[in-house]
């Protein structure tokens, strides 16, 4: 099975979303949109609870309105100016993994190397690594969606049981899905030099 897909300025900022509020993300807002609110209820008839009320409303601001808004630029601007969004990354699902082309440049990524597969907002996140993840979305899916995904979900749960060493975070062309900062493709590139120059070494 062979698909492609383009990532937008809306998939893009979807993903960054998605790696935003999670973990202990999603538990600081959640707990700061408490306290927002629980700041407004208690300013509410108060004589001097205005204060409590404009504080209670910037800060549901802040993590509602003002941080996705910030999300969405960052997005935007990455779909403009990285030339990796600008052509299509073709991938075709193989028994032996995900056989990624992009441009000049191909690998397959076992699926031995995929530890978390999950959907949102329209998005089917395959995790290569914490900070790492192809982005498929529904619609470069298309009618074959439902199929593809059982593929992969079966194909991911037969690679960790014949799994004998702990997986590693995903690298090679992988890098090219994810949303991140320039000093995180740094690291990224950094870390697959050193893995090449010990395999050099040890030949």
């Amino acid at each position: 099975m062979k698909f492609h897909t383009q990532l937008k300025a809306k998939d893009i900022f979807k993903f960054s979303l998605a790696y935003t509020y999670s973990g202990v993300q999603a538990i600081l807002t959640i707990f700061m949109l408490g306290v927002g609110a629980y700041m407004i209820v208690h300013g509410i008839g108060q004589p001097e609870g205005q204060t409590n009320i404009i504080f209670g409303v910037v800060v549901i601001a802040l993590f509602v309105v003002i941080n996705p808004l910030m999300i969405y630029v960052k997005a935007k601007k990455q779909a403009i100016e990285n030339p990796v969004y600008k052509n299509p990354t073709y991938y075709t699902l193989r028994d032996d993994g995900i056989f990624v082309e992009l441009g000049e440049e191909s690998a397959t990524i076992e699926w031995a190397r995929v530890y978390k597969i999950t959907h949102f907002m329209g998005l089917t996140l395959l995790y290569t690594g914490k900070q790492q993840a192809f982005v498929f979305p529904d619609y470069e899916l298309g009618d074959d969606r439902e199929k593809m995904l059982d593929y992969m979900k079966e194909h991911i749960k037969e690679a960790r049981k014949k799994a004998v060493q702990t997986q590693t975070d995903g690298g090679d062309i992988s890098k090219y899905s994810k949303a991140s900062t320039e000093t995180e493709r740094e690291e990224t590139e950094v870390s697959e030099s050193e893995v090449q120059e010990k395999s050099e070494g040890e030949e």
